[in-house]
Parts: C-alpha cells; sequence; structure tokens
C-alpha cells in the first residue's frame, strides 16, 4: 500500500557530516532539521535522503563527493553499535555481521556476498536510490573498501569495482579503489579474493562479552517497517514528519508522494483518519521520551505542540491520564 524505504539516520549522517565539513555546508542549508540531524535513530524516507544527496552534489558541484570524504564514510563511523560489526575476529565474520545486521539500518536494500570460483562479489542492491544511485553507489563501495583494507592495509585495491549511476568520476573512481571501476551497473559490486575471508585480527576479550544495551535502545534498533506492513510504514512517516513542526495530512501525504484524497482512502482502508493516527503515532513518541526521562515540556516542544497544555490534553485523550500521572505510574 505504501511503496516505502528507510534509512536511519545514524548511517547516512556520516555522510552529511563529512560533507558539511568538506564543502563548508550546514546541515539546516540541506533541509534536515537539527532535531532530526540530532536523532541517530530516526527512520527517513529514502526519497527525503536522495533529496539530500543530490543538493550537496549540487551545492559542491562534485557530483562524485564521496571519493572527497571517504575517511568519514567508514563502518566505524556509524555511531549505533558500530563496534559490533569490526569487533569480530576475522573478515568472514565481520563480512556477514554487515551484510545482515544493516537492514536494521536500511530498509529496502541488500547486502550479500556472491561466489564465483575464488571471486567473491560483496553486493549492494537498493532499487529506491533514484536519481543520487551514483553517489549512493559510492557511499556503499567506498565503505566495504574500508572494511578490506581495515583487515589488509591501507593502499589495499579490491580486483574491481561495479558502481550504478554515471555522472561518477571514473579517473577519481579508479585512482581512490585503484582497479578497473565500471559504471552505469545494475548493483554495487566489490570484489575481491576470497581467501581475504580468513583474514584475522586481534579483538579484546571484552569485545567477545555480552553487549550491554537498553531495552529501549533494542526496540529503536530492531524497529524496521517492512513492506508488508502498511501501518508501520504510515507510523514511521507521521513520526518523521513531526521534525518539521505538527505533521499534517498535507505534509505526510507529499512524502509518501500522494494526493491527500489518495492518502484520506488508504487510510480509511487501514481503519484510521488521519487525526486519530497522527494522535496514536505522537502518543507513543511522548511515552518513548518520558521513559528516557525527558520533562513534559520538553516533549511538547519536542512533538510540535503550539504549548504544553495542548500536548498534556491530546495525551490525557489517549492514555486517560496526564504526562504526569504517567510519568509516576512508570516509576513503580
Amino acid at each position: 500500500m505504501f511503496d516505502i524505504s528507510f534509512i536511519r539516520m545514524a548511517y547516512i549522517r556520516p555522510l552529511i557530516s563529512g560533507a558539511c565539513s568538506k564543502y563548508h555546508l550546514t546541515p539546516e542549508q540541506l533541509g534536515i532539521p537539527a532535531s532530526l540531524y540530532r536523532d541517530e535513530m530516526a527512520l527517513v524516507p529514502h526519497a527525503i535522503v536522495n533529496g539530500w544527496l543530490t543538493k550537496i552534489a549540487e551545492l559542491s558541484g562534485n557530483p562524485s563527493y564521496p571519493l572527497a570524504i571517504a575517511a568519514s564514510l567508514t563502518i566505524s563511523s556509524i555511531d549505533v553499535k558500530a563496534n559490533w560489526f569490526m569487533s569480530a575476529p576475522d573478515l568472514a565474520v565481520t563480512f556477514r555481521r554487515i551484510n545482515y545486521g544493516l537492514s536494521c539500518f536500511h530498509s529496502g536494500a541488500h547486502y550479500v556476498g556472491r561466489q564465483s570460483g575464488k571471486l567473491l562479489k560483496w553486493c549492494y542492491d537498493n532499487e529506491y536510490s533514484g536519481t543520487a544511485a551514483g553517489i549512493d553507489s559510492l557511499r556503499v563501495a567506498i565503505m566495504m573498501t574500508s572494511v578490506l583494507r581495515h583487515f589488509t592495509h591501507d593502499g589495499f585495491a579490491p580486483l574491481a569495482v561495479r558502481l550504478k549511476g554515471t555522472d561518477i568520476d571514473i579517473n577519481a573512481a579508479s585512482e581512490w579503489f585503484g582497479c578497473e571501476v565500471k559504471t552505469g551497473c545494475a548493483m554495487t559490486e566489490v570484489w575481491f579474493d576470497n581467501k581475504l575471508l580468513l583474514l584475522e585480527h586481534a579483538v579484546p576479550r571484552d569485545h567477545n562479552k555480552a553487549t550491554l544495551i537498553s531495552l529501549f535502545d533494542l526496540d529503536e534498533l530492531v524497529n524496521m517497517p517492512q513492506r508488508d506492513d502498511p501501518t508501520k510504514a504510515l507510523y514511521e512517516v507521521v513520526n518523521f514528519s513531526r521534525h518539521y513542526g505538527m505533521p499534517s495530512l498535507e505534509t505526510v501525504a507529499s512524502t509518501l508522494g500522494l494526493s491527500t484524497q489518495q492518502l484520506q482512502r488508504r487510510l480509511h482502508r487501514l481503519g484510521f483518519s488521519f487525526s486519530s493516527m497522527r494522535g496514536y503515532v505522537l502518543n507513543n513518541i511522548a511515552a518513548r521520551y518520558m521513559l528516557k526521562g525527558y520533562a513534559p515540556d520538553e516533549v511538547a516542544r519536542l512533538l510540535g505542540y503550539s504549548n504544553p497544555q495542548s500536548f498534556t490534553k491530546a495525551f490525557q485523550r489517549v492514555r486517560g491520564c496526564t504526562p504526569k500521572e504517567y510519568m509516576r505510574r512508570m516509576e513503580h
């Protein structure tokens, strides 16, 4: 019902941060609100991310800019549990962790390994990259190559690299990767000898112990809408929209690429009105913020309410208690 992909802010923020530093830009110039930029677990519709990536290319004058900020595009630059990816004792385990673990950071994309004899192709496919296909492909190919260089050496060159997009500077890309690069391909591929999977590195014993993660953090990390769950996808679009102010029918419909009438019809089929869906989403987000220790007045501001009293009334209408009463209940 809603064909939409999401990418987590923690996953795309290293590119945004690196580009802003390199080209003297700000997130606000790209249309990214400060509250959204700070929220590492926020799920952003991929079409919105494509707009950011394209805007950077326009402002920098360099459609191959990921090559200029490659140092920022490592798996370790992801703030959320990145140590889990790179604390494996060998490349094979790291390779598997990245391929399935990134599903918590990016929906609608596929990271897989395809073997042909002694050749292993590390592949990335993303049907939602749109006009930013070349930028997105470079971003991921650089990340993959950086992982290989982590286990080998800084000058390691893949056997070959295949990229989507046709506006990539092939000479600059070939120089950075150190191998033949082809563009306009069906998907992103980084080729290397499968013997590299046996490469090991020393891992402190503490890294092999149980990872401490709160239940709230775990809830957020595994929270990723699937294609067959339109209600969850709509929930996350409303959640995303509140970073731009109180979510409205118009803003949510625009984000989904629908008219307001189309969105209302689809909501009706799901058994919702827009106001009931918005109230449900904001109420749940409010509860999450308060369980993290935010005061009700701060929650009201974060959710876009015009004043704390409006938030209190909306919360009480759904929960049957005021925010302060809810917080007192949760303390016992």
